[in-house]
């Protein structure tokens, strides 16, 4: 169903029905798709090799599973709430970065609520939110880090 685009793109939540459902050809929607996996698998590996706090590692192993697999559905978000508690957790230890990290994680849940109402990928907003905060936190441990051991 999804190769011969029978399906309604809002259901499913990848990178890969964004592109398909906004005009895309499957051929770019699974480059798209693929590039986005392999940059995970290579930001992925070398965060779990450095020396960051193992609850970022643990939410980005979370979030990025989601944005990896091509077939994500509004329910596989569940998983969301574990990278969303190991946030919390690493952030609650340390301190927030201010409002915009708070504002930030109420969006993405606020994302997820009005999915019934949108038809387009609002849970992939809400993953791509997360990401990125913890993205920035794994960077910026990482570089205080070393800046520690210099």
């Amino acid at each position: 169903m999804i190769d011969q685009g029978a399906m309604d793109w809002y259901r499913l939540q990848s990178v890969f029905a964004l592109v398909r459902g906004h005009g895309g050809s499957e051929t770019l929607a699974w480059i798209v798709q693929g590039l986005l996996s392999l940059l995970l698998a290579v930001w992925l590996a070398w965060l779990w090799k450095s020396r960051v706090a193992f609850e970022l590692k643990a939410a980005a192993l979370a979030a990025g599973a989601l944005l990896a697999t091509p077939y994500l559905f509004m329910y596989d978000l569940v998983v969301l709430a574990i990278a969303v508690a190991f946030l919390l957790r690493f952030a609650l230890a340390r301190e927030f970065l201010g409002r915009i990290e708070i504002v930030a994680l109420a969006t993405s849940g606020a994302l997820i609520l009005i999915y019934p109402y949108v038809k387009t990928q609002v849970g992939l907003a809400a993953v791509a939110i997360v990401m990125v905060l913890i993205v920035h936190r794994a960077i910026t441990q990482a570089r205080t880090t070393l800046a520690d051991t210099m």
